[in-house]
């Protein structure tokens, strides 16, 4: 019994100390202690940051856009494919409007998906390094853009 109360401490300890939100000003994500981020691009129409693991393993970049007649969720896809060199755009199944790729950018893996945000705003989400593993997982579905 000891041990398995010893175990289930360790669980808990070991969620509380990676579910630690970070406040990007224009979005939110539940990151583990030692991320960081850094603001890249910032205008009236679009505004881009990047949150990197500690040890550079994985990395995300984040985008909001200003949804126009000339750029949808389809255009905006289209092009940030057409720049990473990706040839596997594919709508995504699902509520809403989006995208998904993947590519090879400076020799790392990359996934990316474009969505809707709102009425007024396109996401943009692209991962670097193992998309798949459980931590690139949990990273994205913690993030939430904000009003």
């Amino acid at each position: 019994m000891k041990k398995l109360l010893a175990f289930v401490f360790v669980l808990a300890m070991a969620a509380m100390a990676w579910a630690a939100p970070m406040d990007c000003g224009y979005f939110t994500a539940d990151v583990p202690e030692g991320w960081t981020f850094e603001m890249v691009q910032q205008d009236d129409n679009s505004v881009t940051g990047v949150l990197k693991a500690a040890d550079n393993s994985l990395a995300f970049t984040v985008s909001a856009l200003k949804a126009s007649e000339q750029l949808t969720v389809k255009t905006a896809a289209e092009q940030f494919a057409k720049v990473h060199g990706a040839t596997d755009l594919a709508r995504m199944d699902g509520e809403g409007e989006s995208y998904e790729y993947t590519a090879t950018v400076n020799n790392a893996p990359v996934y990316a998906q474009v969505f809707v945000i709102d009425d007024t705003a396109i996401g943009y989400i692209a991962i670097a390094g193992d998309h798949e593993s459980d931590l690139a997982t949990n990273v994205f579905n913690s993030i939430e853009f904000k009003k």
